[in-house]
């Protein structure tokens, strides 16, 4: 199987994964239905949803694009296909976050803990670089779009 139409693959999976990943995991009663919640905590859920929306679709954009310049096009499917948990991992730097509310954690959980988003955080990241590397062009790709050719 060609290369790049496996890594625009990669990407199209991750990208559904984004656009369907936040509302499954945040629309529900730990999140947009939490009576807890106040309505300002909701609009900026409802912000991170949109946000992976956006990425997805530009994710998707990107990967599939056959116009410009390929490596600029791969960069910008992994940049776009990984922001968002990227985002979301670096918001455990923030002081007095938590990566869940308190009364939906398991016996065998603990704030003190990364929560199991990282578990994602770290799939994203492996299934776009492989994703890039895959589609990346090397010197002797005999089907690289014209474009991309150096003079």
């Amino acid at each position: 199987m060609n290369r790049l139409l496996v890594a625009r693959c990669l990407f199209t999976t991750n990208a559904i994964g984004i656009a369907v990943g936040g509302f499954a995991a945040d629309w529900n009663h730990t999140h947009i239905f939490n009576p807890d919640w106040p309505p300002h905590a909701k609009f900026h859920n409802g912000q991170t949803l949109a946000f992976g929306v956006l990425c997805a679709a530009a994710t998707l954009f990107f990967a599939w694009r056959r116009s410009g310049d390929r490596r600029t096009n791969i960069l910008a499917a992994a940049i776009t296909g990984g922001l968002t948990l990227w985002a979301q991992a670096a918001a455990y730097t923030v002081p007095g976050i938590a990566w869940t509310d308190p009364k939906f954690l398991r016996p065998d959980q603990s704030l003190d803990d990364f929560g199991p988003q990282i578990y994602f955080e770290m799939a994203v990241t492996f299934v776009v670089l492989l994703a890039a590397w895959l589609a990346w062009p090397s010197a002797t790709d005999g089907h690289r779009h014209p474009a991309d050719r150096r003079p």
